[in-house]
């Protein structure tokens, strides 16, 4: 099989863990609908394109030893599939279906920051405010909001701190306040002056939703349930405050190498990664909120038209060492990163990686299509689902 049965406790993660969580801190066949049986009026891809599709993912699979997968592809007026490889859980065998539950990691910064957009149509808000307006003492608080949603803020990115790492390997469970998070990446000089450049920081996530709460008087989960997950009706979308996960759910594993093997992480405090990276979906949800995210739906026609303007390429390749005493960084891969939302192969959305998952949410403008994915691994020094992707991207621009 393409994956070893091999899992261990917390417990016995080693410095070289350490360096490999740092770097992440990222069958059967249904046709016609998605796993919610809702409808749809474009037909079922022909089966040698599903082979491709699925061997394409198989493939990738094999190559990181990642233990089940979902994928859902639609493109109206041309086809359809949802489809689901290999397993849930490595000690039953208990095989992966498109119901079931995972982390979603930094797809939740695309939520967080739709709720800043809407804050600033109701007039609460300014993306041209500067952080000091409300956090006088963080670091580069001459950054504004705009440049926090976009990752130029320069704040340090606290996952990137090896002390951090250190403190959430030795106990997966702890409870972290957003503003211990912030406090770690504070205690670390910023990248550069604010505006300066592009580094992919999820501690200006963190205060996004810090920004969020000292706004409305409630957290940015309980108004990511109210604006979002209600209004489109995302019943597998929660937005957790304990480690469990909705039933059914898929386990997480992540890969430590060849020598270890698969590491059960699947309980883990989402705490710590906040407002910017600690929600929990499944596939038939990703497909609407890359639907809403991609249209607009949320917003006014000219704050999604500012959105989708803000997309912009790197200032420089954010993951050059530009300080040879911090450790090696790990990136999205975006060919264009705006406020909140990002862009891959003409495709706009957002992806996520943290502890034993991945996931990515992209919607084409031009056709409506969408295509979301979701593993149940998190690799290291490669996103595997954007990898997938632009595969697939290139097979649906040929036909």
């Amino acid at each position: 099989m393409y994956w070893k049965k091999r899992t261990h406790s917390t417990g016995m993660l080693s410095g070289k863990l350490r360096s490999i969580l740092s770097c992440i801190l990222l069958a059967s066949v249904i046709l016609g609908c998605d796993s919610n049986g809702n409808s749809s009026d474009s037909p079922a891809f022909d089966e040698a394109l599903i082979r491709t599709f699925e061997n394409v993912l198989q493939g990738s699979m094999d190559d990181y030893e990642i233990p089940g997968a979902v994928v859902g592809i639609w493109v109206p007026g041309k086809g359809e599939v949802v489809f689901a490889q290999g397993v849930s859980d490595l000690d039953t065998d208990k095989r992966l279906t498109p119901d079931d539950h995972m982390r979603i990691g930094s797809v939740t910064k695309s939520f967080t920051v739709t709720v800043i957009l809407q804050l600033v149509e109701e007039g609460l808000l300014s993306l041209d405010d500067p952080l000091s307006r409300f956090f006088p003492d963080i670091e580069n608080s001459d950054a504004t909001i705009a440049e926090l949603a976009n990752m130029r803020s320069g704040i340090f990115n606290y996952t990137e701190d090896g002390d951090f790492v250190a403190e959430l390997i030795e106990d997966l469970l702890r409870e972290w306040t957003p503003q211990e998070l912030v406090d770690v990446g504070d205690r670390n000089a910023p990248y550069f002056p604010a505006g300066d450049g592009w580094h992919y920081s999820n501690t200006s996530t963190v205060i996004l939703g810090m920004v969020i709460e000292q706004l409305t008087g409630n957290s940015a989960g309980i108004e990511i349930q109210q604006r979002i997950i209600e209004p489109l009706e995302l019943g597998g979308t929660v937005y957790p405050t304990s480690p469990e996960l909705p039933s059914p759910f898929s386990r997480g594993y992540l890969y430590t190498g060849p020598e270890d093997g698969l590491l059960d992480v699947t309980l883990s405090a989402p705490s710590s990664s906040a407002a910017s990276g600690a929600m929990i979906s499944r596939l038939s949800d990703l497909r609407r909120w890359a639907e809403a995210l991609g249209k607009g739906s949320l917003l006014n026609a000219d704050t999604q038209q500012e959105r989708l303007a803000s997309l912009a390429p790197m200032v420089f390749d954010p993951c050059a060492d530009t300080d040879p005493e911090r450790p090696v960084r790990a990136c999205p891969e975006y060919d264009k990163y705006g406020v909140g939302i990002g862009e891959l192969e003409g495709w706009v959305g957002h992806t996520g990686e943290g502890l034993g998952y991945t996931a990515l949410v992209m919607f084409e403008p031009e056709s409506a299509a969408v295509i979301a994915i979701q593993m149940n691994s998190s690799a290291v020094g490669a996103h595997v689902p954007t990898e997938i992707f632009r595969e697939y991207a290139k097979i649906l621009k040929a036909l």
